[in-house]
């Protein structure tokens, strides 16, 4: 693939699929996604909405067609376990195609009676054991990616602005026996799972003597550690992330990612509200939440160059998404990592690559060949 220009983010994007379309012939993708019906399975995953925040048929189907229409293999794994068979009874190696990719679309659903923490990373691990380009991250970056305060903590260290954030396990209490301070505004999330699980109106408030009493409550109610973050009031902006644009390690500098267009949150019980917060009822609501594009360049230009230091900090790979609380005064926090972001009509990341005038076929086509291109696959 020739070298990219990227300060022109569409031609960048079309580069991909062009390159993605030649190859087409030779290539097999491999998706894997949970599916409903393994709710039933273990009765924490309840707590986590799984059942709900899998991805709907219709989604999938549009997925297999993105890549089945340019000639390319699809197969679909429901869950982890019939790619593990595929794996070792050798169905996937009998694939006629030089080229195999796996799309990770498992979700973590960390809870009591639920899956341990890292299944997230189990994906990535196989397809390396195997031989295998793996869509998006490695099995190190989804495991620390799935984990809030220890990202977060990272990139506190690499000096990229971020809330003052806590964690708190139900077995352990306070990690490092520290407490946030009395008076601080505060929200508390779940530390593994994303969608807001966890999250109530509730989950802001004042640090006052009540405040360990308060988050064991919600760690107990959701079966899982908590962290617990400085609350930013403000704009929350997503910024989309795609690698792979030259082959690079993980000691890479940046300069092989591409950002697309920042996409500002809006909920549809509070626009504009600097106090408002994303519950989980919200993503699981029909039009509770959707995406404006972002005029400010100056900004833009400024989130864009966190976003990549974060990706490039994180060790990320493929694709992912940084997230900011935008105050006020304009000063900007990374709060959240999306290391798999969504990839549906309504999601953040394709509101901001639909700006630049990209259908969703060539969106999702875009996101399997940073992956490739990454590994020196595009040609």
């Amino acid at each position: 693939m020739p070298e990219p220009d990227t300060a022109d983010p569409r031609r960048v994007l079309l580069a991909l699929n062009e390159a993605l379309e030649r190859i087409a012939p030779d290539l097999s993708v491999l998706l894997v996604y949970d599916r409903p019906d393994r709710a039933a399975e273990r009765p924490g995953l309840a707590r986590s909405f799984f059942a709900q925040r899998c991805v709907p048929d219709e989604q999938l189907h549009q997925t297999v067609e993105a890549f089945t229409s340019i000639g390319a293999d699809v197969r679909l794994f429901e869950g982890e376990r019939p790619f593990v068979r595929a794996l070792a009874d050798g169905t996937v190696d009998a694939i006629g195609r030089r080229i195999k990719i796996v799309y990770n679309g498992i979700e973590g659903s960390i809870a009591n009676d639920a899956f341990r923490p890292g299944r997230k990373s189990l994906i990535p691990a196989l397809a390396d054991s195997y031989g295998i380009v793996c869509a998006n991250s490695s099995a190190y970056a989804c495991a620390l990616g799935r984990h809030k305060f220890h990202y977060l903590t990272v990139l506190d260290a690499l000096g990229i602005p971020t809330p003052c954030t806590w964690h708190y396990r139900a077995d352990r209490g306070w990690a490092g026996d520290i407490v946030p301070p009395a008076g601080l505004k505060v929200i508390t999330k779940s530390t593994y799972e994303s969608w807001s699980v966890g999250v109530t109106e509730q989950s802001v408030f004042e640090v006052d003597e009540t405040c360990t009493g308060r988050v064991a409550a919600i760690a107990a109610d959701i079966g899982q550690a908590v962290t617990v973050q400085e609350f930013i009031a403000g704009r929350e902006i997503c910024i989309p992330v795609l690698a792979g644009l030259t082959p690079a390690g993980p000691e890479s500098s940046g300069s092989g990612l591409l950002v697309t267009p920042p996409v500002e949150t809006v909920l549809a019980k509070a626009p504009g509200d600097p106090d408002a917060v994303m519950t989980i009822d919200d993503n699981l609501s029909h039009g509770a939440v959707s995406y404006r594009l972002i005029a400010d360049d100056e900004l833009g230009a400024r989130l864009g160059d966190l976003a990549r230091k974060s990706f490039v900090g994180l060790e990320l790979g493929g694709f992912g998404r940084i997230d900011f609380r935008v105050d006020t005064s304009g000063a900007a926090y990374v709060f959240d990592v999306g290391v798999s972001p969504g990839l549906g009509r309504g999601s953040s990341a394709f509101a901001s690559v639909s700006a630049l005038g990209l259908g969703h076929p060539e969106f999702l086509r875009a996101v399997l060949a940073a992956s490739l291109a990454a590994e020196g696959l595009l040609g």
